[in-house]
């Protein structure tokens, strides 16, 4: 028997894996919004893909590398909301709010962020966030 919660994408759209974020972070699909940018990052968390997560930030915050922490499970995510994408001149600006729960090294937490995207050369990139307190349970 297939175990089909093995299958859904871990973003939580309730979608399988292969029509959902595997899509976007394999380049076969590009994110249509800042939200399904900010879901497929979450998934390259879970699958701890560095150089997917690395591809989608914006060269003008992108860091050299990036060092995923060891231990460190994402259980769950859950879109707060999404902003009207904004034109500017920079181009289009998105702003995704959520919460990413983990566990770290068995202790259950979340994190709490205001995500900004950017549209340029015809797709989406995170620049940044504003991070509420991660809350840790013991």
């Amino acid at each position: 028997m297939i175990n089909k919660r093995k299958l859904e994408c871990a973003c939580g759209t309730g979608k399988s894996a292969e029509t959902c974020c595997l899509r976007v972070i394999g380049g076969q699909l590009k994110a249509a919004t800042p939200a399904q940018l900010m879901r497929s990052r979450y998934v390259a968390y879970v699958q701890a893909n560095a150089d997917y997560l690395l591809q989608s930030w914006h060269v003008s915050t992108r860091p050299e590398t990036i060092t995923l922490e060891k231990g460190l499970l994402w259980t769950g995510l859950t879109l707060l909301s999404e902003s009207k994408v904004i034109a500017g001149s920079a181009g289009k600006t998105g702003y995704v709010e959520f919460i990413a729960r983990f566990t770290h090294d068995g202790v259950a937490g979340q994190m709490h962020e205001r995500s900004r995207f950017l549209f340029e050369q015809g797709r989406w990139f995170y620049v940044d966030g504003e991070h509420g307190e991660k809350v840790i349970s013991r």
